[in-house]
Formats: structure tokens, sequence, C-alpha cells
């Protein structure tokens, strides 16, 4: 089972996975109805019998009882919020997200002036909104007519719905924000406030040792639980409605998502039943190369000793302790695969962040480059990267340093890339290209378009629909090159279409290395 988001109302659960809604009357995922949505994306509950979805442009109601999706006024921008009756969605507004009030009856909108900057919205009771924008918390209240700030909370972020909302001060302190009088209650510091149930009990979350670390504060800052997950990693924890327990999911890179639920005071960890989890013999381990952090993945028996340097997407991206399918894939088929987390990767300080912004296809390329020449010994040594990582890899490979490669949707062309950008994508990418940007004669010295590619055995493949990274990128390269194999999925997204069909066609193509 593939959940790709899931939210609680109650003791009841609703999921996604790839084109279905999954409606469950309580924990047991055996009794899941999977109701075919297309290309819609959970929003929530909105009521005890409705939940709200979301797709370009549009708003859905799923009644549970009647089982049916129902399309709303079309809207633009993104759909935050949904109450029944009014929407809140977040659009841009001369180059600035702001918010807006729609209301599908009518089919009007109402700009809200007051919250232009919006990164994400905690709470909303109707009248009041409590958002972050340039890493503050603000409370903004409006009517039909007009909207104002009427106070800045000392936080720099806030998460989970009122009247009670969880924020984040400076220096990770953990508070809670009371929406009727506008009072925060701050306990020690360490951590980000990320959940809050009913009475008051405050999740907080750190980032330590390549994890995510979690506690449940009561009222007084006490610490009254500390969920551990077993190996790997968890995400998405919320309070279930019995205050009880926690439920979200934990993966690694030996198992697949599954939802879980955690004993708040004992902390013990027990799936969901109704689950499959797929599970992959492999060890795994964190390390520091000369060149950059990377994580080491292994079959824990046998092997045939070759190995695949990983590239993720990003660039402001990391591979963590996640189970990735493509590398579990790997794994089975016998390869040890070195996920790096090349110069530009998050996780590892502003510094390393940054230093590839206005340098595309500078410091990170020459990191890879150096790290395939380290391990360029009397072994297999392939090169998989996916978006930018495969940009990466376009222009790192050669002959003498891998022996295949295999890309997903690879940026080839940044002029192209460029000018084909539109609002809120193009603001970012000429952030991140800086004086690149400007430069057409460095623009087109980096893109692979315009580089020889010599590496044996190439792979490419790419959505034809893809929303970020154009099919364009990657027609126009095999035009130009003509790679061994060229797959062309179906679908709008970036990530591809049919995962198991991509991954299917890396493990063959890097296996007739061996052969």
């Amino acid at each position: 089972m593939t959940i790709t988001e899931f939210s609680l109302h109650h003791d009841r659960l609703v999921l996604t996975r790839p084109g279905e809604v999954g409606l469950a009357p309580s924990t047991d995922l055996t009794e899941v109805d999977w109701i075919p949505v297309g290309d819609w994306h959970l929003v929530g509950w909105v009521a005890p019998d409705l939940v709200a979805l979301r797709r370009r442009g549009e708003l859905g109601l799923l009644d549970t009882g009647r089982r049916m999706l129902t399309s709303t006024h079309p809207v633009v921008g993104r759909t935050l919020r949904y109450n029944g009756e009014v929407a809140l969605v977040a659009v841009v507004r001369d180059g600035r997200p702001v918010l807006c009030v729609h209301r599908p009856s009518a089919g009007t909108y109402q700009v809200l002036d007051a919250t232009e900057g919006v990164s994400s919205v905690a709470a909303w009771d109707g009248t009041t909104i409590v958002l972050t924008k340039d890493r503050r918390v603000v409370l903004v209240r409006y009517d039909d007519t007009s909207s104002e700030q009427l106070a800045e909370i000392p936080a720099v972020a806030a998460a989970g719905d009122g009247p009670l909302v969880a924020v984040t001060g400076e220096g990770d302190v953990p508070g809670v924000l009371d929406l009727a009088g506008g009072e925060v209650r701050w306990y020690a510091p360490g951590s980000a406030g990320i959940a809050i149930s009913p009475s008051g009990l405050l999740l907080t979350m750190a980032w330590t040792d390549h994890r995510y670390v979690y506690r449940v504060l009561d009222r007084d800052g006490e610490v009254v639980g500390t969920p551990v997950p077993d190996h790997g990693i968890a995400t998405d924890l919320t309070f279930t409605a019995d205050e009880g327990h926690l439920l979200g999911r934990h993966q690694s890179p030996a198992a697949s998502p599954a939802l879980v639920r955690w004993e708040i005071h004992s902390g013990q960890m027990s799936e969901l039943p109704g689950q499959q989890r797929r599970k992959t013999a492999v060890r795994w381990r964190h390390r520091q190369s000369a060149q950059s952090p990377e994580w080491l993945y292994e079959p824990e028996t046998g092997g045939h000793g070759g190995i695949v340097l990983h590239l993720h997407g990003g660039p402001r991206s990391q591979l963590r302790q996640i189970h990735e399918p493509l590398i579990a894939a790997l794994v089975e088929a016998g390869w040890t695969v070195i996920g790096m987390n090349y110069p530009g990767s998050s996780g590892y300080g502003d510094e390393f962040r940054d230093v590839v912004v206005g340098d595309w296809g500078g410091a990170d390329v020459a990191a890879v480059t150096a790290r395939l020449r380290e391990l360029r010994r009397d072994r297999p040594v392939c090169l998989y990267g996916q978006s930018y990582g495969a940009y990466l890899a376009l222009l790192a490979a050669s002959r003498e340093l891998v022996d295949a490669v295999a890309v997903w949707a690879p940026v080839t062309d940044l002029p192209q890339l460029l000018a084909s950008a539109t609002g809120l994508h193009r603001q970012w990418l000429r952030t991140e290209l800086g004086a690149l940007a400007d430069d057409p004669g460095q623009l087109t010295a980096r893109s692979p378009i315009t580089q020889p590619f010599t590496a044996r055995r190439l792979l490419i493949g790419h959505s034809k629909g893809d929303d970020r990274c154009p099919v364009e990128q990657s027609r126009r390269f095999v035009e130009r090159q003509g790679p061994d194999r060229y797959l062309e999925q179906p679908g709008n997204g970036h990530e591809p279409g049919d995962p198991g069909a991509w991954t299917a066609a890396v493990v063959e193509h890097f296996e007739e290395v061996l052969a």
C-alpha cells in the first residue's frame, strides 16, 4: 500500500494513493474503501461526513455517505482550507503570495491584503487567520470588506488548527498560542512545536542524528512521552482523538512507509492492521566522504560488488533514511548504492546548502566527479540522477568514470528552462541561478545539451506533462545526443507516473553492465 497522504477525524481515517481516496471507519486498514478519484489530492475533513479534495483550479467534496465526488466552482491558486461554505486560497499577486477568501456559491473572491507574503496557514476560524510569512507569525482578522493584521507573534512558524496553535520561536523554542486571547505559553528550547491536542498537549520535534525526535509536553511543560521510532524515520505525526496515542508514518530503507500508532507514555509503536509493507534486506549507515555526506546502502548478504552513485533531486533537498523503492530494488539486485548529499543539499547547515546558489553546475558537479574518481576501481560503477540530480549526472558522467547512466526528468538546457518558467517557479529559478540568470554564455556552457556526452549506456525517462521540468528538456537532448533508451510516461507530475515500470527499466539498464 502506497499512502501519499492521510487525515484524521476522530477515530476515522481518510487516505490517498495515486488515483484513489480511501475511507476507513477506524484504524483497521483492512476496512478501507478505496474510491477512484483521478488526480484529486486530499485537503482534509471539513465535516464529520465530508472530505475536501483539491486539484488544479478546483475544490472537490467527497460525501462519505453517498460516496460521490462533486466539483465546486473553479478556483485559482492553491486551496489551503475549506469549511463547507468558503475556501481559503493562496494566489500570486505581483510575484507575491497572498490569501483570498473564495465563496463557491457566489463565485466571488476577496483578496486579503494583510496576508501578502504568506507561506503557510496554521489556523482559521472564519474571521481570524494565524499565518506564517517572512519568518514571522501574525494574526489577521477580516470581514466582508477589509482585512487587518491584529498582532505579530514572536515566532517563526506555526502549525495545527485553533483554538490552540503550536508555535516555534527563534532558537527552536516551542510554545502554544491561544487564539482567543492572543497569548503564548512558552516552553524549554530545543525543538519545534508541530501539533497540539484539544486539551493542550504539545507535540514537539527536533532534527537529531539524521532523524526526527519527538516529545509530548503537558500544559506545565513536563515531558509526558517520547515516541522513538524503530530504525528509520517517523513523519506526519498527529494526536488521535483519545489523546493517548500519536498517529503517523514510519519508514526506513528496509521497510516501505506505513501508518503506525505510538502509545504516548510508553512510546511503543505498532503498525495499523491491514497494511502490506515491502521489506528489503539492506544495511545502511550515514558517513562523511572526502567530497560530501552520503548514505551507504548494502545488501545484507551477497552482492556482486557493483556500485551505483545516486543523486537526489533538488538542489535544496537531501537523501535521508527513508524508503526509496529504486534504491531498494537496486540493493535487491546486488548493487551497493551510495546516496550522495552533494553540495547544495539541505540538512548540513546554511553554508553547505547555499554554496551552489548562483553556481549551478559548479562546485556540485566538481564534487560528484571527484567522488566518481574515488569509486572507480576494478568494479562496475553506474550513475543515477533525478531532476537536478539528473542534471549533475549528465554533466559529470564520462566514459572513464561510469559504465552506465540513468536519469529521470533531467534539466538539460538552462536558457530554455529559464525562458519557459513562469510565476513563482521563474522567481525561484532566478534566485537559484543568481548572476548566471543574466549571463547567457554561462547558462549555455553549464547546460548538458551543449556538452559532449561520452559515457556508455544512457537511459532517460520523463513524464509528458511534467509541470516543473518540461519534457522538451529531455526531447531536445535525445535529438542531439541519442541515448540508448528513452522512456516517456503519461502524466503531469515531476515524478514517474509509473514508478514500478521506471524502476524495472533502471535495474535492467544497469544489469546490462554485468552481462
